[in-house]
């Protein structure tokens, strides 16, 4: 169960549950099982799509009509953040309790710790691009709120390879790593090959595999091995700790 028991704590305490997904693949990292939980509980869910600084106009704007009552941040860049303060304000003014109590939740390394610092100065939460940071809880005081952190999960039966896009496991740590890069560089191959080009200067031509774009990327990184053959495990995880940390965009 690892962390669930945690969550489900928070869940059932919070009146409000966040729930907060990376902007660049909404659909993989809305964590389903989060969702038929806070349902069930009949709680109120806000989506917080954070890392929205890492993604285009054109996929902002999708996001924003496929979540009407959603809200697009960049914790790191302190971006939209005013909006979702002054929503959550606004419900604590008129609500039946002393305090409205708002729980964060999500997958490991969502940006849930970050977003707390953001929406209240002063929390110093810890904050590490390493998932399991996060392994108790406490409410924190912000005015008429009551907001708790909580330790990422992961649903049930989430195969190896969504767990290393949603940057839920350490890439150094992931069994068959080149998987999981295979996954992302096709994920922005479809995106925009440009994206790949830019970022890891190569070139790419047309009508390239998803491998071939794979041993691009090592052989432009230097990552060789005797007989100057890609290191196909080291180019691997140099592009999940790419894409985990954030530094690849969509954009």
């Amino acid at each position: 169960m690892g962390f669930w028991p945690v969550v489900l704590n928070v869940l059932r305490n919070s009146d409000v549950v966040l729930l907060v997904v990376d902007a660049r693949m909404p659909e993989i990292a809305r964590n389903s099982e989060i969702v038929s939980k806070v349902e069930k509980m009949g709680k109120m869910l806000v989506y917080v799509f954070n890392k929205c600084d890492l993604i285009g106009a054109s996929d902002l704007k999708k996001l924003k009509v496929e979540y009407p009552g959603g809200f697009f941040v960049s914790a790191l860049k302190r971006r939209g953040i005013g909006a979702l303060k002054k929503s959550l304000g606004d419900m604590a003014e008129g609500w039946k309790r002393e305090s409205l109590r708002v729980g964060i939740v999500g997958y490991p390394n969502a940006g849930k710790s970050s977003l707390i610092n953001v929406l209240v100065p002063g929390a110093r939460v810890k904050v590490k691009s390493v998932s399991g940071t996060t392994r108790k809880t406490e409410w924190i005081r912000s005015g008429k709120l009551r907001i708790q952190d909580s330790p990422g999960v992961i649903p049930a039966g989430d195969d190896k390879i969504r767990i290393g896009l949603t940057a839920s496991k350490d890439p150094h740590k992931i069994r068959n790593p080149e998987k999981v890069a295979i996954k992302i560089i096709e994920f922005l191959m479809k995106k925009d090959l440009g994206i790949l080009e830019r970022f890891y200067k190569v070139e790419l031509e047309d009508g390239l595999s998803v491998y071939d774009v794979f041993l691009s990327v090592g052989k432009k990184k230097g990552f060789l091995v005797k007989g100057g053959e890609v290191d196909e495990n080291r180019t691997a995880i140099r592009i999940i700790d790419d894409w985990q940390r954030g530094r690849i965009g969509l954009k």
